[in-house]
C-alpha cells in the first residue's frame, strides 16, 4: 500500500499500526464528495502474512477482493476467520483489523482505498460497514480500477459511480444472505465454491449443528444426503460448462475439484450414461437435455 497519499506509521510491539491519509483530495473529488485514493491489482501478501500482521487501523476506507490464494482475517468485535477467493474484506476508518495470507497460501487481492463525505454518509446509513462479504469469483474491481487510473473528469466521475454501485451491491447481497435460513445459506455457499469438496464436518460447522443434525436437516431441505448432493451438483454444473465452453475436459474437471480427469469421466458417465466427450457432442441443449436424465445411481457416495 505504498503511496504518496497514504503513510504507514511504524509501531512498537503491541501497539496499533496506523495507516494515515496524508494526500489532499483533488477539487473534482471534493465537489463530488468521494475520492478513490489509490488502487492495486493482484497485489500479493505472502503465505504467513496474517500471522505477522499487527493490529492496525486505517484513516480511510479499504475494499479488498481476494482473487486467489487464501487468507485469514480479523475485524474488531469479531473472531478470526478463514478467507477464500471470492470474498471481500471491507474496512471502515478507525476499525481495528488484521488480514493477510494463511499459513500455506498467499493473499492475492484487487483493492481500492477511498474516502470522502459521500462514503461517510453511506457508512452512517449502514450501507458501508467493516466486515467480510461475498463478492464472487469475477474480478469486479478491474473495470472500476481502469476508470480510476484515467485522470479525465468523466472517468473519475464514472469510477466514483461504479464504486458506489458496487458498495450498494455488497450491502444488498449481505442483507439477502442474512434473510436466508442456515440451510439455504449453506447451499448458497456450496454453489459458490464448486471446486471444494466439503466434508460433513465442515457442513455441520457452517450451520453450527452436529453431524447427525446436519444430515437430517440437509436431507429434509434437499431430498438428498450431503455427499450425493455435492457430487451431483458438481457434475451437473460441469455438464453445463462442457456444452457452453471449449475448455479441455481436464480443465473442466479441475474447476469442480476433480484432480484426476479419468475419475471425473467415470463419475460423469455414472450420472449421465455417457462420457464427457460424448455428452459435449450429443447434448448441445445443456441442462435442458440434462434434466431428462435420471439422478445418480443409488450406489453413489452418501453420508
Amino acid at each position: 500500500m505504498n503511496d504518496d497519499k497514504i503513510r504507514f506509521d511504524g509501531y512498537a510491539s503491541g501497539e496499533i499500526a496506523v495507516h494515515r491519509l496524508t494526500g489532499r483530495m483533488p477539487e473534482l473529488q471534493r465537489r463530488y464528495g468521494l475520492w478513490i485514493i489509490n488502487c492495486s491489482t493482484a497485489g500479493t501478501s505472502p503465505a504467513g502474512s496474517f500471522r505477522n500482521c499487527p493490529v492496525r487501523l486505517f484513516e480511510f476506507y479499504s475494499l479488498s477482493h481476494l482473487i486467489s490464494g487464501g487468507g485469514r482475517g480479523w475485524i474488531e468485535n469479531g473472531r478470526e476467520t478463514d478467507l477464500t477467493p471470492g470474498q471481500a474484506v471491507v474496512i471502515a476508518p478507525g476499525d481495528r483489523n488484521r488480514y493477510g495470507g494463511s499459513d500455506t497460501l498467499p493473499y492475492v487481492e484487487d483493492a481500492v482505498r477511498f474516502c470522502g463525505p459521500a462514503a461517510d454518509m453511506m457508512r452512517n446509513a449502514g450501507v458501508i460497514s467493516s466486515g467480510i462479504y461475498n463478492l464472487g469469483g469475477v474480478r469486479r474491481l478491474l473495470p472500476l480500477i481502469e476508470l480510476a487510473q484515467d485522470p479525465s473528469a468523466d472517468a473519475q466521475i464514472n469510477a466514483n459511480i461504479a464504486l458506489q454501485k458496487l458498495l450498494v451491491d455488497l450491502y444488498n447481497e449481505h442483507r439477502r444472505r442474512n434473510t436466508l435460513t442456515p440451510m439455504e445459506e449453506l447451499v448458497a455457499e456450496i454453489k459458490s465454491r464448486p471446486d471444494h469438496w466439503w466434508t460433513v464436518e465442515e457442513l455441520a460447522e457452517f450451520c453450527n449443528l452436529s453431524t447427525d443434525q446436519l444430515r437430517r436437516n440437509f436431507l429434509r431441505h434437499t431430498g438428498m444426503r450431503p455427499k450425493r448432493y455435492l457430487e451431483e451438483l458438481k457434475l451437473r454444473q460441469a455438464a453445463e460448462l462442457l456444452v457452453s465452453s471449449p475448455l479441455p475436459i481436464a480443465v473442466v474437471a479441475a474447476k469442480f475439484g476433480y484432480a484426476d480427469p479419468y475419475h471425473f469421466s467415470r463419475r460423469f458417465k455414472n450420472l449421465t450414461g455417457v462420457s464427457p466427450e460424448r455428452y459435449r457432442r450429443e447434448y448441445p441443449g445443456g441442462l435442458a437435455d440434462m434434466n431428462q436424465l435420471p439422478s445418480m445411481n443409488s450406489h453413489s457416495p452418501a453420508s
